[in-house]
C-alpha cells in the first residue's frame, strides 16, 4: 500500500487556491500509484485563517467541495483524509478536523480535533472522542497535532481497534513548539505505526518551513522528511509494521 504524505504549504485564508493545490497533488499522487492520501491539518484553510476570512463561509458538513474530493477519489481510486474546518449538521458547531474518504468515493465522516490550541484556534470547539475509520479492510486512527501530546487520544483509538494512526499537523519545530518525540511514544505506547503528515511554507505568525513530516514505528521514528516550500513524499506500508521510503 502506497501512502501519500501532502507536506504542503497552505496559504492562510486562501480557500479556493488550498483546494486546487488539495487537488492538484491528490491528482499527482494518484499518478505516483499512491493508495491513501494525507494532508496537513487545516490543508483547505491554512492555520491563521480565521482572522483573514472568519468562519461564515463554513458550510455544513459534508460541503460541495468535500462532494468534489469524493468524485476524485471515486474516479482515481484513492482514499483520502482531509484536513478541514467543519461546520457541524444541526448544531452549527465549528471543529478542527480531518475527512475520510474511501476509494468508492464514499464519505465516511470526520474526526474532530480534541485539543484546539490557542488563539489561532479560538474559533473551533473540542471534538468529542473518536473513532476509527474502515479504509481498504483497515481500521484507520486519526489524531490532529496537538492531540498526539498526550497518550489518551492515541490510547483510546488503539482500544477501539485502530491498526494504523494517522496526524495530520501544523507543527512548526520552532521556540520550543515543536512535536519532540510524541510521535514516536505515541508509536510505542500503542503498538501501531503512526504517520504524521506536516507541512511546509511561512504564515505571518508562524514559520512552518523546517517542519518534518515523520513515520515511526515501535518507539523509532523510520524517516523524516521535510520541504520549505512544501512537497509530497510516500512510503510504502505492508501492514505488517513494514515501511519503505518511495522515491518517484
Amino acid at each position: 500500500m502506497r501512502i501519500a504524505l501532502l507536506h504542503l504549504d497552505p496559504v492562510p485564508g486562501d480557500i479556493a487556491g488550498n483546494r486546487a493545490r488539495i487537488e492538484a497533488g491528490i491528482r499527482a499522487a494518484a499518478r505516483q500509484g499512491a493508495d491513501w492520501v494525507v494532508t496537513p491539518e487545516l490543508a483547505e484553510t491554512g492555520y491563521n485563517f480565521a482572522k483573514r476570512v472568519g468562519t461564515d463561509w463554513i458550510a455544513p458538513f459534508p460541503d460541495a467541495w468535500m462532494h468534489t474530493l469524493a468524485a476524485i477519489a471515486r474516479d482515481n481510486g484513492i482514499a483520502l483524509f482531509v484536513g478541514f474546518a467543519e461546520r457541524e449538521k444541526g448544531s452549527g458547531r465549528l471543529h478542527n478536523s480531518v475527512a475520510a474518504i474511501d476509494r468508492a468515493g464514499n464519505i465516511l465522516g470526520a474526526y474532530r480535533k480534541q485539543r484546539p490550541v490557542g488563539r489561532a484556534e479560538a474559533w473551533s470547539v473540542a471534538g468529542g472522542d473518536g473513532r476509527p475509520f474502515t479504509v481498504d479492510g483497515i481500521q484507520v486512527g486519526t489524531l490532529i497535532c496537538a492531540d498526539a501530546w498526550r497518550p489518551d487520544t492515541a490510547a483510546q483509538l488503539a482500544g477501539r481497534g485502530a491498526q494504523i494512526l494517522l496526524s495530520p499537523a501544523n507543527w512548526p519545530p520552532v521556540d520550543g513548539m515543536g512535536p519532540g518525540d510524541v510521535w514516536e511514544q505515541r508509536s510505542r505506547e500503542t503498538g501501531l505505526p503512526l504517520i504524521a503528515v506536516n507541512r511546509g511554507g511561512k504564515e505571518p505568525e508562524l514559520d512552518f518551513s523546517t517542519g518534518v513530516s515523520a513515520v515511526s514505528v515501535d518507539g523509532q521514528r523510520l524517516f523524516s522528511f521535510s520541504a520549505p516550500a512544501g512537497g509530497i513524499f510516500y512510503v510504502d506500508w505492508d501492514r505488517r509494521q513494514r515501511f519503505r521510503e518511495v522515491r518517484p
